[in-house]
């Protein structure tokens, strides 16, 4: 009989192994992108004889760890009997566990008695895994194979002994060998010190007891979300989400999903979702089923989140399409897109059964890639710009959008604008929140964000992709709140050669010193009718410039003296009224929508 306390006891003894894991990962790292962006994940994982589970997770973003549960159980059958105490496994191929190439996963089995029953685990986005293009993303990719060093599971560790022909492998295939260096043996480390905590409690403990707890545990979410199910109103919901593009030519490419709740079970159905793309724009199973889960974790922040809460789901993949693709299909961009239109097309489908809890779960794809030579230093280098990226957090019932990341992505941070100017040829002319640009709602998304960047200290011109979706089609809002406003970039910025990017240009100039680079972030979106927004709310927007005094005539029907601090409120009713009717006619459009498209050079219908 499982002690209950005891079982909560090890529930987050667990918890803070995984996060002491990730922690020291980041301290550890040699690349900003893990030191400073945190693009890494970790949790503990288990094997009880059946297949592989997740017990804990912690600071990670689930596109990563829940996306880790399909690259444990790759290791497992891969090396079925094969395993021994001292390995340490690494993987990175999509099509046997991974996510996309970029994505390294390493873990250490932990033994008892024999046989393999723990697995710490770490995820971590390289910099550069080889490739024809720098950070293995390239609008010319055809197959896999364009995209970097594909290598399913092997032991970069073997009991106890580094494989020095497979660290040469990696080393080896890589723009970045020493970065690499470091960061691979900062992931042997963490997975070290996550052996170390799991001997701790299992010493403290017994192996037997803690087993049993963790299988309470799992149980216990289970029961829980299947609880939660029941209460959700039984039918069928369906919703889609589209894709800009997939850089090929190819546009509008569509998730097309189906919930349907059973008495205690949820199933998800992806049939009718378009066929697969010749780009990189393609998700493997692991990448969708991790959208999937983060969907459902999100509705239920009270439940402990392990595979116990997974069992209830049950998804219908359709081979040849965008959410299963037959091999070698490209995935590089999968975990941003199309895997974001997986989310928003799930979460808007959960709309239907549970209004009061959804909200942005996606990210858009809006980024800036550089590769060239410091001066400063004489060294190759390979930027991915986090700040070009990040704002994507939107409204739920009775909460603005907040921060930057949506909430499935918050364990990314963004780095510091001075630490970067130092490690990379760069400044930055412009990083700030833009008015206007948050998506209107009863609760209102966040407010986006204009960044504009020039290259100094550059060694000769340096090479640039910059990369856009979600301009026609933006992230959703909720229960009648607006869309995001959508995302645009200009190449050049500044200069009378200014070049507007609304999905990508294939011919990019390099970029010399003293030339400049500008994205319009505009992220999640609103929920609730804006009309019914407390007009203290769109006060206090106003006074603190996220809204104007326009945007809050247009987009909210609230008169605003800003001399005196006061809405009007007879004026308001009048502006309410006329914005009721002009959306009944469709002359109605957002004000920070209306500017992206005008900054983009299109012309919307407005009021």
């Amino acid at each position: 009989m499982v002690d209950v306390v005891t079982a909560e006891i090890i529930r987050n003894y667990m918890e803070t192994t995984a996060k002491e894991i990730v922690q020291t990962l980041v301290r550890t790292a040699v690349s900003p992108i893990f030191n400073e962006a945190h693009d890494c994940s970790a949790g503990v994982f288990y094997f009880g004889g059946q297949a592989a589970q997740i017990i804990a997770r912690a600071d990670a973003t689930p596109v990563h760890i829940f996306g880790a549960l399909t690259s444990v159980q790759a290791c497992l059958d891969f090396f079925q009997g094969d395993l021994s105490p001292g390995d340490i496994i690494i993987v990175s191929d999509p099509y046997y566990g991974g996510t996309h190439i970029a994505d390294f996963t390493v873990l250490k089995p932990v033994f008892y008695e024999g046989q393999p029953i723990f697995f710490p685990s770490v995820r971590a986005h390289m910099l550069d895994s080889g490739g024809p293009s720098p950070a293995g993303f390239s609008v010319y990719s055809r197959e896999i194979w364009h995209e970097g060093l594909r290598f399913s599971p092997m032991k970069l560790v073997d009991k106890g002994e580094l494989r020095t022909e497979v660290w040469n492998l990696l080393v080896r295939n890589t723009r970045l060998p020493e970065t690499v260096k470091g960061d691979l043996n900062a992931m042997i480390g963490s997975c070290m010190i996550g052996e170390q905590r799991i001997r701790e409690v299992c010493a403290n403990y017994g192996v037997a007891t803690v087993c049993e707890c963790v299988e309470w545990i799992f149980d216990y979410s289970e029961r829980q979300f299947r609880e939660r199910i029941r209460g959700w109103r039984k039918g069928r919901y369906t919703a889609e989400s589209t894709l800009d593009t997939d850089f090929t030519g190819r546009h509008d490419l569509t998730i097309r999903v189906a919930i349907e709740l059973k008495d205690d079970s949820v199933e998800v159905d992806f049939t009718g979702t378009d066929i697969q793309s010749e780009g990189i724009v393609n998700s493997v199973p692991g990448n969708t089923m991790s959208y999937v889960y983060l969907v459902f974790a999100s509705l239920c922040p009270e439940i402990p989140i392990n595979s116990g809460f997974f069992r209830p789901i049950q998804a219908n993949l359709p081979i040849g399409s965008l959410v299963h693709p037959r091999p070698p299909a490209c995935a590089a961009y999968a975990t941003i897109c199309v895997g974001a239109d997986i989310g928003d097309a799930v979460v808007k489908a959960c709309e239907g059964f549970a209004p009061e809890s959804v909200g942005t779960v996606s990210i858009d794809l809006c980024l800036w890639w550089a590769y060239g030579f410091d001066e400063r230093t004489g060294q190759y280098f390979v930027h991915y710009d986090y700040n070009t990226s990040p704002v994507s957090a939107g409204a739920t019932y009775g909460q603005d959008g907040w921060g930057s990341w949506a909430v499935p992505f918050c364990a990314l941070t963004l780095p510091s604008v001075e630490v970067t100017e130092v490690q990379y040829p760069c400044i930055y002319r412009k990083l700030e929140l833009t008015t206007d640009s948050a998506a209107p709602g009863q609760w209102r998304g966040a407010p986006g964000m204009v960044c504009e960047r020039e290259v100094r200290h550059a060694r000769g011109p340096i090479l640039n992709q910059l990369w856009i979706q979600g301009l026609r089609h933006p992230l959703h809002g909720f229960a009648g709140g607006e869309a995001a406003a959508g995302n645009v970039g200009i190449m050049l910025s500044g200069s009378p050669q200014e070049m507007i990017v609304t999905e990508i240009n294939f011919e990019d100039p390099p970029l010399e010193n003293g030339q400049a680079a500008l994205v319009d972030i505009c992220g999640g979106g609103g929920w609730g009718d804006p009309l019914q927004r407390d007009p203290k709310l769109v006060l206090e927007d106003v006074i603190n410039e996220y809204v104007s005094l326009e945007g809050a005539r247009d987009d909210y029907g609230v008169v605003v003296n800003i001399e005196a601090g006061t809405v009007n409120v007879s004026a308001t009713q009048r502006e309410r009224y006329k914005l009721r009717a002009a959306r009944k006619e469709g002359r109605w459009i957002a004000r920070g929508r209306r500017r992206t498209l005008k900054l983009a050079g299109l012309e919307p219908n407005t009021t």
